[in-house]
């Protein structure tokens, strides 16, 4: 059981509201997935034209945490050449300052039973299929996914059939926001989108991807190809482990470290890349990568002799600034 899921059931998660344009916030799910879903000929579609009402407080980070599970699902079980559609909408007017929005994942992949779907939300449960069987399953995402909606006070249904494809709906309710109160507390376009490194040269910047997820490596490639990076990737914490310790001295500039992962978890192998022999490899910054984004997740990840921590689903932005900064040390 991740230590997630365990926080929401024990009420340790607590949702934190912050002003947010939704329009912005399905901008920046299309750029995160558009390269991945071309790579499958899959026509990936982001609607959010229709929201009138689109400043509003809610959790972002984990209604990304959302989103970004559901349409992986979505990718993993569409065939290529097939079709995933992402929306929102204002489900009719604003009351007493509050509207209703409702957000569809629609894909036409493989679908799901009727007695799957009722299991759907249960720990590890997996429709049991030849086609599937050779896809990662869902794991703790669907479960982990209810329990945030619940918390937000929402609702999540699935309008699904064997061979029909799948569609998750989402129904919430948001406090409304101004445009103002995203310049105030800093979440406004220019924040989100890391406008601050437009400039950054990452070119001829090597650096090591440790992830075990292959969805989550592969939009993490994308976006630090696509930032002028050289990416080489370890599955898990034993490989990242060996190949720092058989590269030479300034090989790699970074090592974005996933946490929980097979064979040696993240804290594991950063504690051995920190014991290697060789200072100069011992030294090599390592930025977390986690799900988990809670303060004791990050003390853990700096008591490990990690330099940041970078939550899950990955905030574009953020993970560029924080390389900047990182980089811009080790170079000093």
């Amino acid at each position: 059981m991740s230590i997630f899921r365990e926080r929401i059931e024990s009420g340790r998660l607590e949702l934190e509201y912050v002003p947010v344009d939704i329009r912005d916030l399905f901008d920046g799910i299309r750029d995160l997935f558009s390269g991945l879903m071309e790579e499958k000929a899959i026509d990936f579609r982001v609607y959010s034209g229709q929201v009138q009402n689109r400043y509003v407080w809610c959790d972002m980070k984990n209604l990304n945490r959302v989103l970004f599970n559901i349409i992986s699902n979505a990718y993993k079980f569409t065939p290529e050449g097939g079709a995933v559609s992402t929306s929102v909408l204002e489900a009719g007017s604003p009351v007493d300052g509050y509207g209703s929005y409702e957000i569809r994942v629609q894909d036409n992949g493989i679908g799901m039973s009727k007695e799957f779907v009722e299991k759907l939300f249960t720990a590890f449960e997996r429709e049991r299929t030849s086609t599937v069987s050779r896809v990662e399953g869902t794991g703790l995402g669907m479960t982990i996914a209810k329990n945030i909606i619940d918390l937000m006070g929402g609702t999540i249904d699935v309008l699904t059939a064997p061979g029909s494809g799948t569609t998750i709906v989402i129904r919430l309710k948001f406090r409304l926001a101004e445009e103002k109160d995203l310049d105030r507390i800093g979440t406004g376009n220019a924040d989100e989108k890391g406008e601050d490194t437009k400039d950054t040269d990452f070119s001829g910047k090597r650096i090591l991807l440790v992830e075990d997820n292959l969805i989550n490596m592969e939009i993490a490639n994308m976006i630090l190809t696509q930032s002028g990076f050289i990416v080489e990737t370890a599955e898990n914490g034993k490989i990242a482990v060996d190949m720092v310790s058989s590269s030479e001295p300034g090989y790699y500039d970074a090592v974005l470290m996933d946490i929980q992962m097979p064979e040696m978890d993240g804290y594991e192998a950063t504690r051995a890349i920190r014991s290697l022999e060789d200072k100069r490899l011992a030294s090599i910054p390592i930025l977390a990568m986690t799900a988990n984004a809670f303060k004791e997740d990050e003390l853990a990840a700096e008591e490990a002799g990690m330099q940041a921590h970078i939550a899950k689903p990955i905030d574009v932005g953020l993970l560029l600034r924080t390389l900047k900064e990182v980089l811009s040390k080790r170079e000093e």
